[in-house]
Order: C-alpha cells, then structure tokens, then sequence
C-alpha cells in the first residue's frame, strides 16, 4: 500500500515541528489511520499507520512503510493541556523521492496526556497520547490523521 501523492508539489528542506518535544513515549502497539481524499473524490484510508515524533518531526508512515508524511515545521502553542499547531512545512516521501506537501490549512492537535483532552469549539476530544490531524492542499487533496503516538524521540 502507497500513500496517493496527486496533488503533491515541490521538493522541500526539512526543519524542525516546534514544541512537540514535550511528549513522553507512548506504547510501541500505537497505531492510526490516515485518509486521503483526492480532488476527484476517490479516498484511500491506511489503517494501522505508525505515527511517531522524532527529533521535532512528525512522521506518519503507511503500514507496509512504502509512504510517510513528514510534517517538519508547524507554529504551535498550547490551548490548556493540548498543544495545537499549524502546519506550515510538509513532505512526502516515497519511492525514494521527497516532494514538498503545498499546504494550504490544516491543524495537528496533540495530546501528552493520561486524559482525553478536549478540542476548542467542539464536543470532541483528543485521546491520551495521540494526535489528531487535518489539512488541505491548493490542489484540493484533504488529508485526516487520527492515533496514538507510537514512538518519541528528542
């Protein structure tokens, strides 16, 4: 299984996703699923994703590790315990190329927690330990991110 890259553009540097640092790790049996929903209304959905933070960056690697999105700079700060970022600078890597991700919206929210932490101006929650993820692209691709962090490493 590959993640889709349509809509996918450029090639960029790599920097760091600020204030993610703060996490502890959570359990190695963590997994998430990742939709892709293309511009022409075909969806993939990758279930039992790994989803892991190293050095600042998040990575999101599809089950058979053929893909994985990196997103490696976001603006972030903390709404009570729940740390929410914007994306800013994204990548795809597969088949052994890098393509920059053309980011048009989106928002990580993360969880360092032991409780489900709630989101502002919803009913939802972000589990212990996890992550929730949204963003579009300028070419109409919508991406949704939901897990338990795998893996920390600072």
């Amino acid at each position: 299984m590959r993640f889709i890259s349509v809509a996918l553009g450029r090639v960029a540097p790599f920097a760091a996703l600020a204030a993610c640092v703060a996490l502890g790790t959570a359990p190695a049996v963590a997994k998430g699923t990742v939709t892709i929903q293309q511009s022409d209304g075909s969806t993939n959905v990758y279930n039992n994703s790994v989803i892991k933070i190293i050095h600042n960056a998040l990575y999101v690697t599809s089950p058979d590790g053929d893909g994985t999105l990196v997103i490696n700079r976001a603006a972030c700060s903390y709404q009570g315990e729940l740390l929410v970022c914007f994306p800013t600078s994204g990548a795809l890597v597969q088949s052994g190329a890098t393509k920059a991700i053309d980011l048009k919206t989106g928002t990580i929210y993360v969880n360092s927690t032991d409780d489900a932490q709630p989101m502002a101006m919803t009913t939802n929650k972000v589990a212990p330990h996890s992550i929730t993820i949204s963003f579009s692209t300028y070419k109409g691709t919508y991406v949704s991110v939901v897990g338990r962090i795998d893996k920390v490493v600072k």
